[in-house]
């Protein structure tokens, strides 16, 4: 093998064995490239750092309401998912329309407006079509009727006598990483 050639790491030619440099971050065709390598590494392992102090500096400041938003999306994600195959809770709408932003919302039978304590309660949320959710106000004669199939009377009884609670900072990152976590495993296994 006396006229083997290999690829640099560093500037991707190939060039004669002996004439090159093995060192254990692989094989280059001059010191030059060795260095150059070096230094690029240096400044993605430096960006990389810079990146996620940067992430977790972010994550001290955000507020409550930054989190709420955050964690409502993922719970939302969630339960769209969740319902993927079932028809809206309200109408019973099967179809499939691929609007900008998607044609499925995750409707609130008490709406987090009027009872925010009610936003990620799993009893209380259902996937919805965006005419019932938005249009109809969550069509709730229909919704009431729906859910009182799917999940019985006693729950709903109990979703209506819920306590007042609020979620602090620490309740709503939780959420977050809950409902992230259930729904990478339900797509994961597609459950």
């Amino acid at each position: 093998m006396a006229n083997a050639k290999k690829k640099c790491r560093c500037c991707k030619e190939y060039n004669l064995v002996e004439s090159g440099i093995k060192v254990p971050l692989g094989w280059f065709c001059s010191m030059t490239c060795v260095v150059q390598h070096g230094k690029k590494a240096a400044t993605a392992s430096s960006d990389k750092r810079k990146r996620e102090t940067l992430t977790k500096l972010k994550e001290k400041v955000k507020t409550a309401s930054e989190w709420r938003v955050e964690a409502q999306s993922a719970f939302n994600a969630y339960i769209r998912h969740r319902d993927r195959h079932l028809p809206c809770i309200s109408c019973d709408e099967k179809g499939r329309h691929e609007g900008i932003g998607g044609y499925w919302d995750a409707g609130h039978f008490f709406s987090r407006g009027a009872r925010s304590e009610l936003a990620f309660n799993l009893w209380n949320v259902h996937k919805q079509c965006h005419r019932c959710n938005r249009y109809l106000s969550s069509n709730p004669q229909e919704y009431r009727k729906r859910l009182i199939i799917k999940i019985g009377i006693d729950k709903v009884e109990a979703l209506e006598a819920y306590a007042v609670v609020r979620h602090d900072i620490k309740y709503l990152r939780r959420i977050k990483q809950i409902f992230k976590a259930k729904l990478k495993i339900k797509r994961l296994f597609n459950a």
